[in-house]
């Protein structure tokens, strides 16, 4: 009996457990042996993107790869479950430990996990010391003092679950919402829901333009 069917029993499938060479990319996100990365499959071809945990949207891309198996699983094996973690590095390979298996139960289980983590998070009194950034694409002109940030009701925490794009916006003067991308990275958004969440009021500390993205350094009023 191997090791996978030892822990999750005989009744569930195991199309794939290996370890696989990625190609690593420069990145501002850390990662270290023992961390779990995203596995992301680019539609429509085999080519596998490793994103570092914590980050969201096309943020934190830490590695790519061209694989036939792994992407077919991701696309045709229903209620596929995936482990991962990082077993080696170097500065131009990320070795991954992959294991996959098809068990609704446990994709369920883990979804579920995932969501109650991230509103139990969302919810927790939270002081921040430091600043930190938004950033926002909008090929209208927005003036430093033009604008307002808004984000969702605590309330509404569950309903927008795996929405972080939808969770912080900008609004004119007048409550009326700017057209602009919201393009700001996990912990950004996490540290702002935090934050208002917490009863503070942000405030901006420096914002700066480049061509059609807008850095926004926020903190909490004084």
């Amino acid at each position: 009996m191997g090791i996978l069917s030892s822990i999750f029993g005989n009744n569930k499938k195991s199309p794939f457990k290996k370890t696989v060479s990625f190609e690593r990319k420069e990145s501002e996100f850390e990662i270290n042996i023992g961390d779990e990365v995203k596995i992301w499959n680019k539609p429509n071809t085999k080519q596998l993107n490793l994103y570092a945990k914590g980050s969201a949207g096309g943020n934190g891309l830490v590695g790519t790869k061209l694989d036939s198996t792994i992407s077919y699983h991701l696309n045709n094996t229903e209620n596929l479950f995936i482990e991962n973690k990082i077993v080696g590095l170097t500065k131009n390979s990320i070795d991954l430990f992959v294991k996959m298996y098809a068990d609704k139960k446990a994709v369920q289980e883990t979804q579920q996990n995932y969501k109650t983590e991230w509103i139990e998070k969302l919810n927790k009194k939270y002081n921040p010391k430091s600043s930190w950034e938004l950033r926002f694409f909008s090929e209208n002109k927005i003036g430093k003092n033009d604008f307002l940030i808004q984000t969702i009701d605590k309330s509404q925490i569950e309903e927008y679950y795996q929405k972080d794009d939808q969770t912080i916006w900008l609004t004119d003067k007048n409550g009326n919402k700017i057209s602009a991308e919201n393009r700001v990275r996990s912990g950004g958004t996490e540290k702002a829901l935090r934050a208002v969440f917490s009863g503070h009021e942000l405030e901006v500390f420096e914002f700066k333009k480049d061509h059609f993205w807008y850095y926004i350094e926020i903190g909490i009023k004084k």
